[in-house]
């Protein structure tokens, strides 16, 4: 059986962290493949300081290049803004016919909203859930409770370090988070299959990236040099 895994996001810039996070999903879940998807801006979100849809998958080509396991989606998987993650997931199990296991790997506060997607029950069962510890917008789940509460503490930065304190307590978090939203599902009917990858949270946002282009700050350690060399290039984010 073959194992193949979703990685969607807006990657503008693709960074050091998105890199982590797939190489540790695809390790530790011993993946054939991750897809990445990078989603389309809305025409109305559009911004002059932000890159196109055609510059960021450049971008992710350039990033994943020496991972043959790593692929990019074609653009049908998602032809337009407004498509929603259960179509991108058909198409692509259309396109990769045959004995498979899907994952999606989601960050432990994008998969808070899960419940709220469309067809969630559906797009629930046909995959397992890797989750990605992540801050959840200035919340903080706790272990306990599942209950919501200030968050303070952030991840190590990626790099291959041990987990640290803080670290722990991410994890210990994104498995709260994930209690919490089987939780939400099971109210649906819906029995979800997740875990959380054994990594810290990234601290790299790509917010953070178009900051410092538009500072003129380096950006050695937060982007491949090849990305780097292409935001340059390309004068982005300035």
């Amino acid at each position: 059986m073959g194992k193949i895994a979703i990685l969607g996001g807006t990657f503008d810039p693709v960074h050091w962290g998105h890199v982590l996070v797939a190489e540790t999903a695809a390790s530790q879940f011993a993946l054939d493949r991750v897809i990445w998807v990078p989603d389309r801006s809305p025409p109305h979100k559009w911004r002059p300081d932000l890159a196109s849809f055609e510059q960021r998958r450049e971008m992710l080509a350039l990033a994943i290049a020496d991972r043959p396991d790593f692929l990019i989606s074609p653009p049908e998987a998602n032809p337009s803004e407004s498509s929603f993650a259960i179509d991108t997931l058909l198409y692509l199990q259309k396109l990769y016919p045959g004995d498979r296991r899907w994952y999606w790997i989601i960050g432990s506060d994008a998969l808070l909203t899960l419940p709220k997607w469309h067809r969630c029950g559906e797009i629930a069962r046909l995959c397992d859930w890797l989750v990605a510890p992540r801050p959840t917008q200035g919340d903080r789940v706790t272990a306990e409770s599942g209950e919501i509460g200030g968050l303070s503490e952030w991840g190590d930065s990626p790099g291959g370090k041990p987990l640290d304190a803080a670290g722990d307590r991410m994890q210990v978090q994104a498995n709260a988070v994930g209690r919490r939203v089987a939780e939400q599902m099971a109210l649906l009917d819906v029995e979800i299959r997740w875990e959380v990858l054994s990594m810290a949270a990234i601290e790299i946002s790509s917010s953070h990236i178009r900051r410092c282009c538009a500072e003129r700050i380096d950006l050695r350690y937060l982007v491949p040099e090849v990305v780097g060399t292409y935001i340059a290039a390309h004068q982005l984010y300035q």
